[in-house]
């Protein structure tokens, strides 16, 4: 990580995959590398061609429950 100094002088931390004067608060998309594709029917059942973007969202099941039942 190095530090990069913004226009007003305050320190912040920036992570080596960015751009060295990317401004806080802007989105950032990396650069995704080419991978196979999944087949069309997988493709469409999991909402995405590339293996790398199959994030499925898992939501209140990936956080263990503190309610008492």
């Amino acid at each position: 990580m190095t530090i990069n100094r913004n226009n007003v002088g305050n320190a912040v931390p920036v992570m080596s995959e960015f751009p060295a004067e990317t401004p806080l608060a802007m989105a950032y998309v990396p650069f995704q590398k080419w991978e196979e594709p999944y087949d069309e029917q997988v493709a469409i059942e999991r909402g995405t061609i590339f293996p790398s973007l199959d994030l499925p969202f898992i939501g209140e099941e990936a956080v263990p429950s503190v309610r008492k039942k």
